[in-house]
């Protein structure tokens, strides 16, 4: 057959790299049949699902034969009352990697530029190239978005601003104050698309403000998750908070029930399972110093983080050291991909998976 149809592939697709997630534990499994598996790799709620959720699914088997709400009215009401926001500001996707990909779609295109952190979450780079757009990286300065200086890198041709807070996979965040001052810094006719997937974990006191930052600006998406805290990420489920003239516009291009049955029920109970996300900050806040004082102890540079996760980089070579912790059934996450090839990623687990990976760490150093 012939190829001569791949000529005609968008540009930027063609040259893309695509996402690489994190390796699953069957694949483990069947290449290296490890004693056991723990998986820390792809920053998951180590406490699994909302349990108001799991509850909720177990008898929706009857209607799997029906279309979803393709409004997802219900679950739109739910987060407009979290948010305190109007539903007409809110729009749901498949993951909020769906929300990200609908704003690119609908304001990037090969006449244009998109701006991001050079160690940001590469979905960003991903989905700015395949609509054609030149991509535009600014240093980081610790590694922490260096906010003050987005406005000079900016182009005329710069639509889309894309900020992390905290950022994956260096963990780092930025205060109320320092996105604000950008803000004021940016064209109003560029949007500026703030990724909150993590911030539920966020503990700094000058974190973030939603609600004064819509109120203050039009050029604003924010979006956010149910993978991480409420554990829901194979379902695919999120959504972005933004004015009702930009949330209209990106729901004119959204495919229609994105957002499937399952999905929305579980989301709608999850949003009420006050304790399960009790529980899970706290977890994470307490193994987070532990971890963090473990991998120090064995002498690892490690970033400070508000995430679920620590970046962090010993005097090995991270790729050899992935593939030897996963051999030993300790999956983590080499993140070469985002310019960082001296470091490794792992997820906060439970005290005993942690333990597990501590251990086997400190016996192949």
């Amino acid at each position: 057959m012939s190829n001569q149809v791949l000529s005609s592939i968008n540009k930027g697709i063609a040259e893309l790299h695509p996402y690489q997630p994190g390796r699953p534990i069957d694949e483990v499994v069947a290449e290296y049949n490890p004693a056991k598996v723990v998986k820390l790799a792809s920053n998951e709620n180590p406490l699994g699902p909302s349990p108001k959720a799991k509850e909720a699914l177990t008898s929706l088997g009857e209607s799997l034969h029906l279309y979803p709400d393709g409004d997802a009215k219900e679950l739109k009401q739910r987060i407009a009352k979290l948010e305190n926001v109007s539903t007409n500001q809110v729009v749901i996707g498949n993951g909020s990697n769906e929300i990200l990909e609908l704003a690119a779609r609908a304001f990037l295109n090969k006449d244009t530029s998109a701006l991001m952190s050079k160690h940001a979450f590469a979905v960003y780079k991903i989905i700015s190239q395949a609509c054609g757009s030149r991509i535009i990286e600014v240093p980081m300065i610790d590694w922490k978005h260096d906010l003050k200086s987005f406005k000079d890198h900016m182009n005329d041709d710069t639509r889309i601003v894309f900020v992390a807070n905290p950022n994956n996979p260096t963990g780092t965040f930025n205060s109320h104050k320092d996105f604000t001052d950008m803000m004021l810094n940016i064209p109003s006719s560029t949007l500026v698309v703030l990724d909150l997937a993590y911030f539920e974990y966020v503990e700094a006191e000058d974190y973030i403000k939603i609600n004064e930052l819509l109120d203050e600006f039009d050029n604003i998406l924010i979006t956010k998750t149910f993978s991480k805290i409420q554990g829901l990420a194979s379902l695919r489920i999120g959504y972005g908070i933004a004015s009702m003239e930009l949330c209209n516009i990106l729901n004119k291009i959204r495919q229609p029930f994105n957002a499937n049955f399952l999905a929305q029920i579980a989301a709608i109970k999850a949003i009420d399972d006050h304790e399960h996300i009790k529980k899970s900050r706290e977890l994470n806040s307490s193994e987070r110093c532990r971890l963090q004082e473990s991998l120090e102890s064995l002498g690892m540079e490690c970033i400070e983080s508000q995430g679920n996760f620590i970046a962090f980089k010993g005097s090995f070579n991270a790729d050899e050291m992935f593939l030897s912790l996963m051999k030993e059934g300790v999956i983590v996450r080499p993140i070469g991909l985002y310019d960082m090839p001296d470091f490794l990623r792992v997820t906060i687990g439970k005290p005993e998976e942690n333990d597990y990976f501590i251990n086997h760490l400190s016996k192949l150093l």
